[in-house]
């Protein structure tokens, strides 16, 4: 168990005043009393907001390229990263020497490497090395940055686009989530997915489920099959095998964009070397250009880098492993990076909901302005250099981060239903299908940071009213325009809000015929609602 200061003080003053009666005896006793009582336990299944949790500050060796050279008066550059193909540029680079072409040594450490310790590096201990400057760079997601504050983006990589996952078992939606144990690799990606679903369906991650943390995502997709979770979020290619006890797919982030990968680079290598960190931003889009431009090529240098039961990537089929990583996720190319770092608003807006999530879910997140947690000029001074365009497209060509949505690949033809939100009564003024303050507020919080999110969700926004008593008796056209009213008027909102309204399905429905023509206040409640519920369509 943690002491508080106040023990560690009064502990330390009984300490003195037994030195000073027993001598170095009392001493010992007293400090090895001290020590049993300090001793770290396992962290339990959740974070504790405020805690403090001890940090190794010594880093696994870098990986350099086979010809490094270390006496060749080169400095190096050193970036953390997982197994993961958009991360692959990193190796490219090094086997193409395009680090040494832009005047530096690149050294990669790559977590989890053929399962020797050395490399299993957590959460926090990433953190600490990037904060320290240990680190010039940490590939890692979005939510991660807001959570922690590791360092600052200064390019993304991609748009996660199906790689994160959520399984689950004799379930088929979301809207059966509540109550189930649900698995993790806790203070991963995953973690956050689980917990910005629940967000979506409102739902307590401390009370109306149960959370079961793992280390990885392996071990969390072990506890599923082992019946020990009911669902299972993870990523590529781990969580396929939770189809082993039975899980089925139930969503994925390309239903949901919410998971965005990016450059993050620490604070003392801006401050003390920002020329070295531009040419790595510059040997990062050259390498990504090669890699567009002859892809065969790059897969080829990926594969060489070796180490392939780790990156599944391999000599004889490098090409088609590298285009399975790359198939789930909507790389963001030069031109994709200049456009979002021209107008970070999008980005920032991203950082202020994951803290949201996060805050929501119990999780003790940083006080710091997130406007600050983005540097877009490594970027925009790459841009300036025509020699890092690009002449072609990445695999996955649907990266969509913007203040405006691309939707000429969508059609809500093939839509699927994703779930139903719980905000389904809004308030109106009176005698009007205008809604009201509160009504805005619902919606702002329910809807808008999803739907500004991803692209690949519509919204079925259907009406219903009350059927009254009247002389003369209201008809069946008079109810639905008022029910259609309302629903319209929900989607004007949320389009004022930047919503594109081409992703809106407007409908109407009658209440139960029953109630129509009724004069109970409480049934003419119950039919007053508008339903929302968010549908999906392949891009």
């Amino acid at each position: 168990m943690k002491m508080d200061r106040t023990r560690i003080i009064f502990i330390a003053i009984i300490g003195v005043a037994l030195l000073a009666v027993c001598g170095i005896g009392g001493y010992n006793l007293i400090k090895n009393q001290f020590e049993a009582d300090v001793t770290p336990v396992a962290s339990g299944p959740t974070r504790v907001p405020g805690s403090t949790p001890v940090v190794n500050l010594d880093s696994p060796d870098p990986v350099f390229a086979p010809d490094y050279d270390a006496a060749d008066g080169l400095p190096t550059y050193i970036c953390g990263a997982d197994a993961f193909g958009s991360y692959f540029t990193l190796q490219q680079m090094q086997m193409a020497g395009t680090d040494v072409a832009n005047g530096f040594h690149l050294g990669i450490v790559p977590f989890f490497l053929d399962e020797d310790p050395a490399y299993d590096v957590s959460e926090e201990q990433r953190t600490a090395l990037l904060n320290s400057g240990q680190w010039d760079c940490l590939l890692t997601t979005l939510d991660s940055v807001a959570l922690s504050s590791p360092g600052v983006v200064t390019a993304i990589v991609d748009e996660s686009a199906g790689a994160d996952q959520l399984w689950g078992r004799n379930m088929d939606s979301l809207d059966q989530l509540q109550g189930k144990r649900i698995a993790f690799s806790r203070g991963s990606v995953g973690e956050y997915f689980v917990y910005y679903t629940l967000n979506i369906k409102q739902l307590s991650p401390r009370s109306q489920v149960t959370l079961v943390p793992q280390d990885s995502v392996a071990d969390a997709v072990a506890a599923f099959n082992a019946g020990q979770a009911d669902v299972v979020s993870g990523w590529e290619p781990d969580i396929y095998d939770a189809e082993q006890s039975g899980g089925v797919p139930l969503l994925s982030s390309n239903q949901l964009r919410i998971v965005v990968d990016v450059i993050v680079t620490s604070r003392p290598s801006i401050n003390n070397k920002a020329d070295l960190v531009q040419s790595f931003h510059n040997a990062w889009f050259a390498t990504l250009k090669a890699q567009i431009e002859n892809f065969d090529t790059a897969a080829s240098q990926i594969a060489a880098w070796g180490h392939n039961d780790w990156s599944f990537v391999y000599p004889e089929t490098a090409t088609d492993d590298f285009k399975a990583w790359l198939e789930s996720v909507a790389q963001a190319d030069l031109g994709d990076n200049a456009f979002v770092m021209r107008d970070t608003r999008p980005i920032i807006n991203r950082l202020e909901i994951a803290r949201r999530v996060w805050a929501a879910s119990d999780v003790s997140v940083p006080a710091d302005d997130v406007t600050e947690l983005v540097n877009p000029g490594f970027v925009i001074r790459a841009a300036e250099q025509a020699s890092l365009q690009a002449n072609g497209n990445p695999v996955n060509d649907t990266f969509s981060i913007s203040a405006q949505l691309d939707l000429s690949g969508v059609s809500t033809s093939a839509a699927a239903t994703l779930a139903v939100l719980p905000c389904r009564t809004f308030t109106f003024l009176p005698e009007s299908t205008e809604l009201t303050l509160e009504s805005r507020r619902i919606l702002d919080n329910c809807v808008v940071p999803t739907l500004s999110q991803s692209v690949g969700l519509f919204l079925r926004v259907k009406g219903s009213s009350a059927w009254p008593a009247n002389d003369p008796p209201w008809t069946e056209a008079d109810i639905l325009e008022v029910a259609e009213g309302r629903a319209q008027s929900v989607v004007d909102y949320l389009v004022s809000q930047g919503i594109d309204p081409a992703r809106f399905i407007v409908e109407a429905t009658l209440p139960p015929e029953d109630h129509w023509n009724t004069d109970d206040p409480n049934i003419q409640a119950d039919d007053r609602f508008v339903e929302l519920t968010l549908v999906t369509a392949g891009r």
